[in-house]
């Protein structure tokens, strides 16, 4: 019988065959996989170790298994993988203050991409989730879920799907920090009209301009780690 030592290596081995076999046929997302038997039968494991290989791969966002039906290829995501570590971040203030400096350079670097693939339906798209911000503002309530479709949409207006991946993840972590930031109308508003003027220097193509708004926007930040 196998120790989980000899388990935990043989699944890491399957795992690998199993990558290799879909970088070899140049499979994609949606492709089916040999069955679990087929893989049973051509590695020369045992049903539990081709599972526990499975699993691990499913967590990732490598295959997708489908009860019924069949083990597909999934599609290609950083989320899984980032997500298994998030956790860890929120209890590390050196962690949380490395953040904050990272979410400024995705967010300057947001502002420069979205100039450079320019599409005006989503800077429409954030001029909404701003009214949206404002509408809330009014009635006393705080704009914290417009406020992060704000962002999410300026950082799909990159049109860099990886980018806006690794942006969501950052993004988690600034949920509570929103709750103190929109403590007060007075600091509700003041985000709406900075919002503002971050779209009006996008739609200007004014990168510098753009930049230093978002600086503005982001400066308070720092107060809250």
């Amino acid at each position: 019988m196998l120790n989980s030592s000899e388990k935990v290596n043989l699944s890491h081995i399957v795992s690998e065959r199993i990558k290799a076999y879909i970088l070899e046929k140049d499979m994609r997302e949606g492709d089916k996989l040999p069955s679990e038997k087929q893989l049973i039968d051509a590695l020369g494991v045992s049903r539990t170790v081709v599972r526990e290989a499975l699993k691990s791969m499913e967590m990732l966002g490598i295959v997708k298994i489908k009860t019924g039906d069949g083990i597909y290829v999934g599609g290609p995501s950083l989320k899984p993988i980032l997500e298994q570590v998030s956790f860890r971040w929120q209890q590390d203030e050196r962690k949380m203050t490395e953040l904050v400096k990272t979410r400024r350079i995705l967010e300057l670097g947001a502002v420069e991409m979205a100039i450079e693939h320019y599409d005006v339906a989503f800077l429409d798209q954030m001029d909404e989730w701003n009214r949206r911000m404002a509408e809330k503002v009014d009635r006393g309530l705080p704009p914290i879920e417009e406020d992060l479709a704000f962002h999410e949409t300026l950082f799909r207006a990159t049109g860099n799907e990886t980018y806006l991946e690794l942006s969501g993840l950052i993004s988690d972590f600034f949920l509570k920090i929103r709750t103190l930031h929109f403590d007060s109308v007075e600091s509700s508003r003041k985000s709406v009209d900075e919002h503002q003027n971050v779209t009006d220097a996008i739609r200007a193509k004014d990168v510098a301009r753009a930049k230093r708004e978002m600086e503005i926007h982001l400066a308070p930040l720092q107060k809250f780690i």
